[in-house]
């Protein structure tokens, strides 16, 4: 693809993006009893091995829920939440502040719910970009650092994985925002159905 192909491309990816993100959003303006609207601020096509500079670095602690498609097009599923946006959710929800490497069950439980609602609500967006139903392994969720956040979905695809669609989306409430990181690990087959289903919106 040339540039202005690709940034066009992008500009694609980037409206569904922004439609999940919104939708996710409104739901997570519920569960948090809090206003929330949602800024979608960069969409990025990169190589995988990238992604963990692009994320701050692997030796970050984050919190991360994340799945894998089942059937024909497969592909790794995370949303992350750095250290900071993580904390935020969890002393939001339980109105004290918390160290997010030593959270109890419950605490783990609601940014794993948080979390869910925005792979949802993405998932969707996917769904609808390229008109296909997408199945999705229930999730899991973890807090570790990014580098093994980032390696449970890949070690769970039996193909190779190389590029990694990236989006990143600030939440922000009157008194208290958040920023997440929805990441589709696609193998090849899920890559390429992407971008021909957009690629033929161009024509």
């Amino acid at each position: 693809m040339d540039d202005s192909n690709t940034e066009t491309i992008l500009g694609i990816i980037r409206e569904f993006a922004n439609v999940g993100a919104g939708n996710a959003a409104t739901a997570l303006a519920s569960l948090l009893d809090m206003e929330l609207v949602n800024e979608v601020t960069s969409c990025e096509i990169m190589p995988l091995s990238r992604i963990g500079e692009w994320l701050g670095g692997n030796d970050k602690v984050v919190a991360g829920t994340y799945t894998q498609l089942c059937g024909d097009l497969r592909s790794g599923v995370l949303v992350v939440f750095p250290r900071e946006s993580a904390a935020t959710i969890v002393e939001h929800l339980a109105g004290e502040g918390t160290d997010l490497v030593d959270l109890s069950p419950i605490q783990v439980s609601a940014l794993c719910e948080v979390g869910n609602i925005c792979l949802c609500w993405y998932l969707v967006a996917v769904s609808r970009m390229i008109d296909t139903d997408l199945i999705p392994a229930p999730p899991g969720a973890a807090v570790d650092l990014l580098g093994a956040v980032l390696d449970i979905p890949l070690a769970a695809l039996g193909g190779s994985v190389d590029a990694v669609i990236a989006v990143h989306t600030v939440f922000k409430g009157v008194e208290r925002s958040f920023e997440g990181y929805f990441l589709l690990l696609p193998e090849d087959l899920m890559l390429k159905t992407i971008l021909d289903k957009v690629g033929d919106t161009l024509k």
